[in-house]
């Protein structure tokens, strides 16, 4: 195995991969996080963006973690009402404020929403002191993903994906390695490969590769809070197989959107 390759080749060459289907499944859309401002932020100027690198369709939620996350998933819910090819949204709820879930879930469901996002752990809550299953419920008939910062310990994330069969639950970031024999055990349970060029704190993809199967990995890049392309370039210039570089860079997502039957499959 080299990083050689179709993928490689394109990504030395600062050409886009429009030969493959790619879905960036962790993206966040918004002008301001807490810390700064987000210049060409709009759905239309991130989808252009999007086109620089061959980016199919971007699994999206609100970059602002710490505030009313109702306003953020509104400006997610008119992304993917102009642009339903380009983007996908979750809904993200505020752990701190449980009385909050109901309404936004509701909101979401109305509005086209195909999942949820959890980051507990910037929002000042105990990530095991929290009950998502009225959350998981309400996803669980819904063909809907939820997407997690972080769940906690392997033992906790294997009693929803147990308890939840129905529910695609995706691990957010590269430090999945202790989740390695949930993924493999559960065929709900898939590992996003944001921040895998962080050296200490999240594994490489090659990393991720040797404990699970290439089948459960989705390419995910952080963006608007990181780029499209640190997410890309790891994947492109790995030493995994070609074919292992597709399915992580798009045909796992599309493989997860037939099995949630999410419309936008048959739009790519």
């Amino acid at each position: 195995m080299t990083n050689s390759g179709e993928i490689a080749e394109r990504v030395r060459n600062g050409q886009p991969l429009d030969h493959i289907p790619v879905v960036d499944f962790h993206c966040h859309l918004g002008a301001s996080s807490e810390y700064y401002y987000i210049p060409r932020s709009g759905p239309r100027q991130v989808a252009q963006h999007m086109d620089r690198f061959g980016i199919d369709h971007a699994v999206t939620f609100c970059i602002d973690t710490t505030s009313d996350v109702a306003a953020g998933n509104r400006l997610q819910y008119e992304a993917t009402e102009a642009l339903p090819e380009r983007f996908s949204a979750l809904t993200m709820l505020h752990a701190g404020f449980p009385q909050d879930w109901a309404a936004l879930l509701e909101e979401g469901h109305r509005r086209g929403s195909r999942g949820i996002k959890l980051i507990s752990q910037y929002q000042g809550a105990s990530e095991h002191c929290i009950d998502w299953s009225p959350v998981l419920e309400f996803a669980r008939d819904k063909g809907w993903a939820v997407l997690h910062h972080q769940w906690g310990s392997p033992e906790r994330l294997e009693h929803w994906a147990r308890n939840f069969p129905e529910v695609v639950f995706v691990i957010g970031h590269a430090d999945g390695l202790p989740y390695a024999g949930v993924v493999g055990k559960y065929e709900n349970v898939y590992q996003c490969t944001c921040a895998c060029f962080v050296v200490g704190p999240f594994a490489t993809v090659q990393g991720l590769r040797a404990v699970m199967p290439a089948e459960k990995i989705l390419y995910g890049s952080d963006a608007l809070d990181l780029d499209f392309g640190t997410g890309i370039g790891p994947i492109a210039l790995s030493d995994l197989p070609e074919r292992e570089k597709e399915l992580i860079l798009g045909g796992n997502a599309l493989s997860v959107m037939e099995r949630l039957r999410w419309p936008v499959l048959s739009q790519q």
